[in-house]
């Protein structure tokens, strides 16, 4: 399923989340198996959802 661009994709969270991932692949403790944008955005979705990220952790990066 493709969603296209999201609407995280160039803010703080969106590179937190990212970090985390690559991580965890990179040690093999995770292995995704679709496209790691679509797993990204979907946990930066939740975390929005369930407010457990400032409104400054969601904002665009300047620039962006």
């Amino acid at each position: 399923m493709s969603r296209g661009r999201s609407e995280f994709q160039h803010t703080p969270l969106w590179a937190a989340v990212a970090s985390v991932v690559a991580e965890l692949k990179a040690s093999g403790e995770l292995r995704i198996e679709t496209a790691d944008d679509y797993v990204i955005d979907h946990i930066c979705r939740e975390l929005v959802a369930k407010r457990v990220v400032t409104e400054a952790a969601a904002a665009l990066t300047p620039g962006r």
